[in-house]
C-alpha cells in the first residue's frame, strides 16, 4: 500500500552545508518516492493536520510529541515515527543517568531526556544500527517491540563530467593521498590525531568539508606551516567530491562516534580502503571490510592507516554496499517497518 509520508527536521540544521541527518533524510524521502510512496518535508511554521498523512517521522530533536499528545487524544490514525540520531560516546550507564536526570523534572532538561520523552511518545523508534538500537532499549528504556534497526543507504557513485584525474591535477594533489571528508572542525570528527597519524607515517593527507574559525583549524593551519603534508580543501562540490573519494588511496573517519559515517559509505561505494572509528554503528554497514580503529588512541589510527595504505584496491566493500546498501534498499526496509507498526496501531484503534 502507498503511503502519504511527512518528514520532519530540526529547522537549524537544513542551514549546515553537509549536516549527516539533513543528507539521511533527503536520500531516504527520495528513495522513498522513487518506490511509489509520497513524502512532504514539512514546514513547522505552518499547521497541518497529521491526520492527513499516514506516517508522521521525526528525526531527532524536535520535541514535539506532548503537543501531538494534547491534540490528539484519541482515535490517531497517523504512525509517529522516530529517529533518535545519537551521536554519543558516552557509557550506556551514564546516557540513562542523563536521561533519568532529564526525566525527573521539566526543569532539569537533558538531550537524553527529550529523547526518552520522544520515543515514549512515538509509536516506533527507528534506529540506524544495532550499536544504536541497544542504546536506545537500555539508556532510555524503550520496550523492544518499539525498536527497529534500518540502515542508511548509498547513492550509485556518480558518473564523472571531467575525469577525476583532471580534477585531482588541477587541486595539486599527490597521486596517492589520506582522505578525510566532515564538518572535520567539530572536535569528535578528531583530525587534529589522525593528521598526527598520517605525518608520522609519512602519508599525504588532505582535508575537505565544512569548517568554522577556532581551535581546530588554527592547529591544523600551525601544522602546514610546520611542514606536515596537510591539503585543507574546504567545502567541495559533488563532482569535486566524487573524484577525491575515486582516487584516494585510503579514506579515513576516525571520529569519536559515528552513527553510520555517511561520507564513508560514499567513499567505499568508489572503492576506496577504509579506515574508521569502531564506536558507534559503523560495523553493521562495513562488516569485516574496513580497519576500525580507536579513536582515542594515536597508534592504532597509525596502524589502522599503514594497512589500508599498503592493502590493494578491490571491489568487495563497493560491490556489498551496491547489492545490499543502496538507498532503495534503505527505503523499502522504511516502508516495511512503517506498514507493520501502522497495522498495528490501526488494529488497537478499531478495538477501542
Amino acid at each position: 500500500m502507498k503511503m502519504r509520508i511527512g518528514f520532519m527536521i530540526s529547522s537549524e540544521w537544513v542551514l549546515v552545508r553537509g549536516h549527516g541527518v539533513v543528507a539521511q533524510a533527503r536520500q531516504q524521502a527520495e528513495a522513498l518516492e522513487s518506490i511509489g510512496h509520497t513524502v512532504d518535508l514539512l514546514n513547522p511554521w505552518r499547521w497541518q493536520d497529521i491526520n492527513d498523512l499516514d506516517v508522521l517521522h521525526f528525526f531527532a530533536d524536535c520535541a514535539l510529541y506532548p503537543a501531538l499528545k494534547d491534540e490528539y487524544p484519541i482515535q490517531r490514525r497517523t504512525l509517529v515515527a522516530y529517529s533518535p540520531i545519537i551521536d554519543s560516546n558516552q557509557s550506556f550507564t551514564a546516557y540513562r543517568l542523563a536521561a533519568d536526570l532529564g526525566s525527573y523534572s521539566s526543569k532539569l532538561m537533558t538531550v537524553a531526556g527529550i529523547g526518552r520523552s520522544q520515543a515514549q511518545h512515538s509509536d516506533v523508534v527507528i534506529c540506524r544500527s544495532q550499536h544504536e538500537q541497544r542504546r536506545v532499549r537500555e539508556s532510555l528504556r524503550v520496550p523492544e517491540a518499539k525498536l527497529e534497526v534500518v540502515l542508511n543507504g548509498c547513492s550509485e557513485p556518480r558518473k564523472l563530467e571531467i575525469s577525476a584525474d583532471s580534477t585531482i591535477n588541477s587541486l595539486e594533489l599527490p597521486k596517492d593521498y589520506v582522505l578525510h571528508i566532515s564538518a572535520f572542525t567539530q572536535e569528535r570528527k578528531n583530525v587534529l590525531r589522525l593528521s598526527q597519524a598520517a605525518a608520522e607515517l609519512g602519508f599525504p593527507l588532505v582535508i575537505a568539508g565544512h569548517a568554522k574559525n577556532g581551535p581546530v583549524l588554527d592547529e591544523l593551519k600551525q601544522r602546514i606551516r610546520q611542514g606536515q603534508r596537510i591539503i585543507l580543501l574546504g567545502f567541495v562540490d559533488e563532482a569535486t567530491k566524487a573524484a577525491l573519494y575515486s582516487r584516494c588511496r585510503v579514506f579515513c573517519l576516525p571520529s569519536h562516534h559515528e552513527g553510520t559515517g555517511l561520507v564513508a559509505v560514499e567513499a567505499a561505494s568508489y572503492g576506496a580502503n577504509l579506515v574508521i572509528t569502531r564506536n558507534g554503528g559503523p560495523p553493521d554497514y562495513f562488516l569485516d571490510m574496513a580497519e576500525y580503529v580507536d579513536p582515542f588512541d594515536l597508534a592504532d589510527i597509525r596502524r589502522g592507516l599503514a594497512v589500508a595504505w599498503d592493502r590493494p584496491k578491490n571491489d568487495r566493500l563497493k560491490n556489498h554496499l551496491m547489492g545490499n546498501l543502496t538507498w532503495k534498499h534503505s527505503a523499502r526496509a522504511l516502508a516495511d517497518v512503517y506498514s507493520k507498526h501502522r497495522e498495528s496501531l490501526l488494529s488497537t484503534s478499531a478495538h477501542d
